[in-house]
């Protein structure tokens, strides 16, 4: 029983990126231990389905609904807990500079920088030898080389035969290193008169550390260094050089962190004045997070809507209880762009939301919104705290409602899956 579902939980949600919400304060995990307490006084005791299917379909809603919790908690405000939406970055030189903002509510509008770009971050570049093409200057025979990279050493064996020409060659190495995926790619040049040169560049930018390369090529057979000239640095790795509001800085990457709200990616110098990043909340923003919203609910709904979990008396009483909280908000959400449909999932007009949030007429939801991603948010929670509520559980006893028992275990019997990777 724990195979298969542990086996179907990793294949299908086990390369999952983690979210910011998967740690928690003492605070939060207290929260969490109270909720499974008090799920545990109020449940009876069940004779629980064991059945693989059910095992499936308990961890399809535990993780459906946990990543509609996830949506939820990122579009509400840390201090009140009442919507929020998210903000986005604007650069005032998007050619030169471009941002994307990845804070929080916590990031005020106003947090506004200025970043000039006197360099970008350049890579290493080994150029080696135009040759003629139809020319045999190495000898037949077996030649090695090495190349070092981030203090890992690769050795590379090719054999050259009688027919085969410096055209030849340079491709055979040219394969050999686009093949090993070692952070370095190789390309042949061709120049006005027709010769060709292999060229060995890095994937990596800048320097990080006391030597000026990044990579290096040797071999200890002299006459194939000198012959294609592999060892040669054309063009050595350089840092970004940039200043934020006046304080000059360098990272090895065009791309760094800022602030921890800010993914900048320098593109260009900045020889006219420097870019202006900027956060607001803008209609397409606005949009977004509504977007957002509604595909977490929606997936969930899907779950329910699967034809494989109709044979669980539970989910029509899951699919009716989501019914009732999007026909609560049915006629404001309606008249703003979000359309329930017959199946309770809600499809989105992103232009009439859009257009909505332009003319200033969208305040008029906002408190409804609010109201109906508090309910998704207390119906994601119940259902992650105990998925196992939902299937054909056949009740044999009911629980005492004057002497209430809170057994802090129980509730792992009825959820039959793993918790250590969420609480």
């Amino acid at each position: 029983m724990i195979s298969s579902a542990y086996s179907y939980y990793v294949s299908q949600y086990g390369r999952k990126t983690n979210s910011k919400y998967d740690t928690h304060t003492r605070t939060q995990l207290k929260a969490s231990y109270i909720r499974v307490l008090k799920a545990n006084s109020q449940a009876p005791t069940y004779k629980i389905d064991f059945s693989e299917a059910a095992q499936k379909y308990a961890i399809d809603l535990k993780e459906h609904a946990r990543q509609l919790c996830y949506i939820t908690r990122d579009l509400s405000d840390d201090a009140s807990g009442e919507m929020i939406f998210k903000k986005s970055a604007q650069s005032s030189r998007p050619d030169a500079v471009s941002a994307e903002f990845i804070g929080d509510s916590s990031t005020p509008d106003t947090s506004s920088v200025d970043i000039y770009v006197k360099q970008l971050a350049s890579q290493q570049v080994n150029t080696g030898n135009f040759l003629q093409p139809k020319q045999r200057l190495l000898k037949p025979g077996t030649y090695t080389f090495e190349l070092n990279i981030n203090n890992l050493t690769y050795e590379f064996e090719f054999d050259v035969s009688d027919s085969e020409n410096n055209s030849d060659i340079q491709n055979k190495i040219s394969r050999l290193i686009n093949r090993s995926d070692i952070g370095v790619s190789c390309e042949i040049l061709t120049d006005s008169l027709g010769n060709t040169a292999a060229q060995v560049t890095s994937s990596q930018t800048g320097i990080t550390a006391i030597k000026p390369t990044i990579f290096n090529i040797r071999s200890d057979n002299q006459e194939l260094m000198e012959t294609l000239g592999l060892d040669r640095v054309s063009s050595y790795p350089s840092n970004a050089l940039y200043s934020v509001n006046g304080k000059e800085q360098y990272s090895p990457s065009n791309e760094f962190i800022l602030n921890n709200s800010f993914k900048i990616t320098l593109k260009n110098t900045t020889p006219g004045g420097p870019a202006a990043i900027s956060l607001n909340t803008d209609d397409n923003s606005i949009a977004d997070s509504i977007e957002e919203l509604i595909s977490g609910y929606n997936s969930l709904i899907a779950v329910t809507a699967s034809d494989n979990h109709k044979i669980f008396e539970g989910n029509d009483r899951l699919k009716q209880e989501f019914s009732r909280i999007s026909q609560t908000y049915k006629t404001t959400l309606n008249d703003n762009g979000l359309h329930i449909e017959e199946d309770g999932s809600v499809s989105i007009d992103r232009s009439s939301v859009i257009d909505a949030a332009h003319r200033g007429t969208l305040g008029n939801v906002f408190k409804e919104l609010n109201n109906f991603k508090k309910a998704l948010q207390r119906k994601a929670e119940d259902i992650s705290t105990n998925p196992m509520n939902y299937v054909n559980n056949k009740i044999v006893a009911y629980k005492n409602p004057h002497h209430p028992v809170t057994d802090p275990y129980n509730l792992s019997a009825y959820s039959g899956m793993m918790f250590n990777d969420y609480c």
